[in-house]
């Protein structure tokens, strides 16, 4: 079964210092330049484990979707912490939640360092 995941990622000085740990994820992901200017993360080519896209960004709150289909070559329970742990080593707080469509309600899997009042 596909599994579908919300990625908040808390950067107060924008994206850009992901730059340098971009080796370390576990997806190929590049800083780009959206529509209005701003660096967010791009999935570079395709993947065998996941996929990758931006959703949304307001004040310093990035969303991301990150997608996982039954066919992935890795579990989402090797890929959601590896993502976490490339995001830790850069120091982002970040939260990863999975979208439950078959329910009303979605599952926290990371909760790390998020600002209290966001």
């Amino acid at each position: 079964m596909d599994q579908d995941f919300e990625v908040e990622i808390y950067a107060s000085e924008g994206l850009s210092l992901l730059k340098d740990f971009l080796p370390q994820c576990p997806i190929e992901l590049a800083l780009e330049e959206n529509e209005v200017g701003e660096l967010v993360l791009r999935q570079k080519v395709g993947s065998q484990i996941a996929g990758f896209e931006f959703e949304a960004h307001e004040g310093y709150v990035y969303v991301f979707l990150l997608y996982v289909t039954h066919k992935s070559i890795k579990p989402a329970s090797y890929i959601i912490p590896a993502f976490s742990a490339f995001l830790k080593t850069a120091n982002f707080p970040h939260k990863i939640t999975e979208i439950l469509h078959e329910v009303d309600f979605d599952e926290l899997w990371v909760e790390y360092e998020w600002p209290k009042n966001t």
